[in-house]
């Protein structure tokens, strides 16, 4: 899912003018796209905070101009105050449903720092707001088809950071499918961190199981494997 998102950042920030690049030297802007699926994972954010803090206070005294940084994903929605007050080299923190905003947000932040949205869950706006053209190279590709989880295990703090559970309707579906392979995707993988909780509305106005969403999509020309994860 994290590779899905981070994939769809560079897409809304590609007519910006940014393009992704391989080593956060020297860039103008870097997002850590974060996971809160483990303390580990979490801390590990605030490890890499210090090495970019120090990267953009040198680029600073070189000239070079600014860095922006953003903490995006999981983290950042179940943190994202404490990300503020323990590291004042982020400028901006955004949750994994609101990243369709950055554009907007980085304007912002141009003019002051300190900018938290994302606390609101609400998949269906991203996904409408999210331009149609991906830039996906290759032959595989991600393809979230739900979001977020209604079981609220003990030990899982998912809930807290997706939201409830949520289905894209099959049109939607079908239709980046369908670009995917036009682009010559032939195998997609889909996500949601329950995604056998799939019940997105069908062309009929029912509700579609992940198996029904499966044969449709094999009947797309050029899709020729499918996977799905997490069930």
């Amino acid at each position: 899912m994290n590779v899905y998102d981070s994939e769809r950042m560079a897409d809304v920030l590609r007519p910006l003018g940014y393009a992704p690049t391989d080593t956060p030297e020297g860039a103008d802007f870097v997002i850590l796209n974060t996971c809160h699926i483990r303390e580990k994972a979490a801390e590990k954010v605030y490890s890499e905070l210090g090495k970019l803090r120090q990267m953009k206070d040198e680029k600073a005294a070189a000239g070079q101009g600014g860095m922006t940084i953003a903490v995006a994903g999981c983290v950042a929605q179940a943190e994202g105050e404490e990300i503020m007050k323990r590291q004042p080299a982020v400028d901006l923190v955004v949750g994994p449903q609101a990243y369709h905003q950055l554009p907007e947000l980085l304007t912002r932040t141009a003019r002051a720092r300190g900018e938290r949205i994302g606390a609101d869950f609400a998949p269906n706006e991203k996904f409408d707001a999210l331009p149609a053209m991906r830039g996906t190279e290759g032959v595989t590709a991600f393809l979230t088809v739900q979001e977020g989880c209604d079981k609220f295990c003990t030990f899982c703090v998912v809930p807290y950071t997706r939201g409830a559970e949520w289905s894209r309707p099959v049109a939607a579906v079908l239709d980046e499918a369908r670009a995917l392979a036009d682009r010559g995707v032939r195998e997609v993988t889909l996500l949601g961190q329950n995604v056998n909780a799939y019940d997105g509305e069908g062309p009929d106005g029912k509700p579609f199981t992940l198996a029904k969403l499966a044969y449709a999509l094999a009947a797309i020309p050029g899709i020729e494997r499918i996977r799905y994860t997490t069930s």
